[in-house]
């Protein structure tokens, strides 16, 4: 007799994998962070180590609230992709619209920066900085894109002659 009573919209809608539109229906940052916190799947422990995290979105790696990918609601991640001989410098974000939240796929969004110092660093403060979104990660992103920047740059072979006498 239970399942002849007809439901109300709103169980109607749950049951159908309705998620919520708006932002203000997600899981507060503070309580994520309490949840995860222990324990999850991105978690890397070792002994006489700090406990570090391999989650998308998250800066340098350790496990901490200021820089947990899952459980802040503005993530920032900076790392490299290799496509065949091109390598390139990928910035991470949580996508700005709420709606993107409850897909797993499209949670963050990437960026592409720009290889060249000056162009890359002003693009970096653009994003974060001047668009109010992490300014207070802007200097580690800074110092993470220096030391990707300087791991493109190949040791240049430099030609002895054999004539000329070693110098020493």
């Amino acid at each position: 007799f239970g399942s002849r009573l007809p439901l109300a919209p709103d169980f109607r809608q749950a049951s159908q994998g309705f998620a919520p539109p708006c932002a203000a229906m997600a899981v507060p940052a503070a309580l994520l962070w309490e949840c995860v916190k222990k324990n999850n799947s991105f978690m890397r422990k070792s002994k006489n180590m700090p406990t570090m995290s391999a989650e998308a979105g998250n800066l340098i790696g350790v496990h901490s609230a200021k820089f947990s990918g899952l459980a802040n609601s503005k993530a920032v991640g900076l790392s490299t992709q290799t496509t065949g001989p091109k390598q390139t410098i990928i910035l991470t974000l949580k996508n700005p619209r709420s709606s993107r939240a409850f897909r797993p796929k499209a949670r963050l969004m990437t960026v592409g920066i720009k290889k060249n110092a000056k162009k890359g660093t002003a693009q970096l403060e653009k994003k974060l900085a001047e668009g109010f979104y992490r300014p207070d990660l802007l200097p580690l992103v800074k110092a993470k894109y220096a030391k990707i920047h300087m791991s493109f740059k190949k040791k240049k072979a430099t030609a002895h002659s054999r004539r000329a006498p070693a110098a020493k």
